[in-house]
């Protein structure tokens, strides 16, 4: 049968500016803090105090939510299979509230002419190990069954792989230690925001789902 793959499911942080005020009442970890509170905590406080209005609060949780199902979905495509809505629905609500246990604090390590330097230091869950882990017991499973066509057996592969999948999340307990990033800090509508969002949104998923080295 073709390999099935399992599937780190990686999806990048999306942000929208924000719409402060006079001269930022916040420093840029304030702004750092709140950002991560919005995507990964799902604490919409921070980035209110900072002037986001809730109807593009609302838009930008919906972007996030709408990239992260159309990367679970392009993964299992890659892989020949496809995921019903009801299942995907499941495992990404399973994926937002593993990360929701994660906790993180920001301060500001520099500034310098409306520039700063801000350290993350976030808790995370190994995905990668999570995922495989997920994979292989489906797998084990598929091998002490009988099935009547490849078809059949590609099913019961998939199914098995994302029920272990969505019950993983489940589980998931944060790390005791953390892993740290830098953020480098731009001052933009009178609000602090990462010079570089995407970039921001990579290292912070990447730190989330333990593809960086944790702090010694």
């Amino acid at each position: 049968m073709k390999k099935f793959s399992p599937l780190f499911l990686y999806a990048c942080l999306c942000f929208l500016p924000l719409a402060g005020c006079n001269q930022p009442s916040k420093n840029a970890a304030d702004s750092i803090q709140a950002i991560y509170d919005l995507y990964i905590l799902g604490d919409t406080r921070g980035i209110s105090s900072l002037g986001m209005r809730d109807e593009d609060i609302s838009k930008a949780q919906k972007v996030y939510d709408d990239s992260l199902k159309e990367t679970i979905r392009n993964n299992f495509a890659s892989s020949g299979q496809e995921i019903d809505e009801d299942t995907l629905h499941r495992l990404c609500d399973a994926r937002k509230k593993a990360l929701a246990k994660m906790s993180a604090s920001a301060k500001v390590t520099e500034t310098d002419d409306g520039k700063a330097t801000v350290l993350v230091q976030t808790t995370y869950f190994d995905e990668s190990a999570l995922d495989a882990d997920a994979f292989y017991n489906a797998r084990e499973d598929s091998l002490q069954n009988t099935f009547s066509n490849l078809e059949e057996q590609k099913a019961f592969l998939m199914n098995a792989y994302t029920e272990n999948l969505i019950d993983a999340y489940q589980k998931v307990a944060p790390s005791e230690d953390t892993i740290s990033i830098t953020v480098e800090c731009v001052i933009q509508n009178n609000t602090w925001v990462p010079a570089n969002m995407s970039s921001f949104g990579s290292d912070l998923a990447l730190a989330l789902t333990g593809q960086q080295a944790s702090d010694l």
